[in-house]
């Protein structure tokens, strides 16, 4: 079973994973890149999905379902989740996971990749994941805000 980290573990375990995205990119190890890239999407959705009470372990277990019912908050006109995340922001994620990332790494030694195809889908799944940590940073601190109201 799956022990649960507590807070402090949780960040220096995301920073580490920050840091160490950092260094796969500068040293052109792209494939590393987007692995991190693509969980720190997934866990960031997941902490808005926790912070919300909308997380249910037993059904959102893909990225796609944590990405689902993020998109059916966010239709929600008045909510949080449709202030901070765009519509264009999650087409994005979807396109990135599924034109390029997905592609990518079901078929590695199948395909003839160069380093620029790799570059390229690495450099967006890096924008991808700071500026989805960043609103998902902005949400969960509103969503604090609103609470102690």
């Amino acid at each position: 079973m799956e022990r649960v980290a507590d807070n402090m573990e949780k960040y220096e375990n995301y920073k580490s994973k920050m840091e160490r995205l950092k260094k796969a990119m500068a040293s052109g190890f792209y494939l590393e890149a987007i692995a991190i890239e693509y969980a720190v999407i997934e866990d960031r959705i997941e902490s808005v999905l926790r912070h919300s009470g909308k997380f249910n372990p037993n059904r959102h277990k893909s990225l796609d379902s944590k990405l689902n019912k993020l998109g059916d908050m966010r239709r929600e006109k008045k909510s949080l989740a449709n202030k901070y995340f765009s519509e264009e922001l999650l087409d994005s994620l979807y396109k990135w996971k599924n034109d390029k990332r997905n592609p990518l790494t079901h078929a590695l030694l199948k395909l003839k990749l160069s380093d620029e195809e790799l570059k390229e889908t690495a450099e967006q799944g890096k924008t991808l994941a700071y500026a989805f940590r960043d609103k998902a940073n902005q949400h969960n601190r509103a969503l604090k805000r609103q609470k102690k109201q």
